[in-house]
Order: C-alpha cells, then sequence, then structure tokens
C-alpha cells in the first residue's frame, strides 16, 4: 500500500529488518516503529471516517494499537533498546472516502504485520509469542477492513 508506511527492506540473517545490529533488537525496534505510524494512521482515520461505524472501529484500532505500542516500548526498555520515537508525521492518504480510508487502515495492519514477522523469529520467547498474537489479531483487522486474506499473512507479495 503506497500511502501507507511500510518497514525498512534489506535484511540479513545477521542483522535485523533495518540491516544493523540484533535481529531481534532490530526487529523490536521496527515492530515498535510500525505501531507508532498504526497509532498516528488510526487517529487519522477516525477523525476523517464520515461514518459512525468507520469512527468506531478506528477508535478501537487505535487503542489496541497504543496498547502494542506501549508493550513494545516497554520490552525496548526492559532488554537494553534503545526505543525509536514517533515520527513528526506519517503518509496518510490522499482520498477521504469510505473506501481511501478502508484501504488506507487495511495497509496499516498490514505495515504491522510485516514488522511482526520479522519479531516471530526473535530468540526472546516472549517476543515471539507476542508477534504471532499480533500477526494473528493484525489479520483479523484488516479483513474487518476490507482487506483479502494472503496465504501466509505478513509476508506480503514477494
Amino acid at each position: 500500500m503506497s500511502d501507507s508506511p511500510t518497514p525498512a527492506e534489506g535484511s540479513s540473517e545477521s542483522t535485523g529488518p533495518d540491516g544493523v545490529g540484533d535481529p531481534a533488537s532490530a526487529a523490536l525496534a521496527e515492530a515498535l516503529s510500525a505501531e507508532h505510524a498504526a497509532v498516528h494512521g488510526f487517529e487519522f482515520v477516525g477523525g476523517a471516517a464520515g461514518d459512525k461505524t468507520r469512527r468506531e472501529r478506528a477508535s478501537a484500532a487505535t487503542y489496541k494499537h497504543r496498547a502494542l505500542r506501549d508493550e513494545l516500548h516497554t520490552a525496548a526498555m526492559e532488554r537494553g533498546v534503545d526505543p525509536p520515537a514517533a515520527r513528526t508525521s506519517y503518509p496518510l492518504p490522499e482520498g477521504r472516502g469510505g473506501a481511501d480510508m478502508d484501504s488506507f487502515a487495511a495497509g496499516l495492519e498490514q505495515t504491522t504485520m510485516d514488522a511482526y514477522l520479522w519479531l516471530s523469529a526473535a530468540e526472546d520467547t516472549d517476543l515471539r509469542m507476542t508477534a504471532a498474537r499480533v500477526l494473528q489479531e493484525a489479520t483479523v483487522r484488516s479483513l474487518e477492513w476490507g482487506a483479502e486474506l494472503d496465504a501466509l499473512p505478513g509476508f506480503g507479495d514477494g
């Protein structure tokens, strides 16, 4: 999805998704960055949505992603990982219609799935379990926003 932020590319076996350092720490930072973007994006959807149902779904998603963001921030601090700060802005959709909002929201969930897929490979059992749970939840939320079910959610098209 071009309007939603995407995780960094260029990973290798010795580094995380951003190409640097410890893979688990990098994956944790990447997932936290995706949660920052999701919170920002869903707050936007909630404010720009033209109907009550969409606003309520966006509000619920914002609440969930804030909780996940806080959970990952705590996990990063406990593991000595410098948690990335939220950016001052993130890409937003050009259109403001219902289909545009739905597509953007589904893209936000896809972005989190991409990031959590990296986290699911961490040696840390707690991080792996969190990643598996969030991959499942994000898949369901993306379907609620109208996304199509991928054979392997989080793996993208490639």
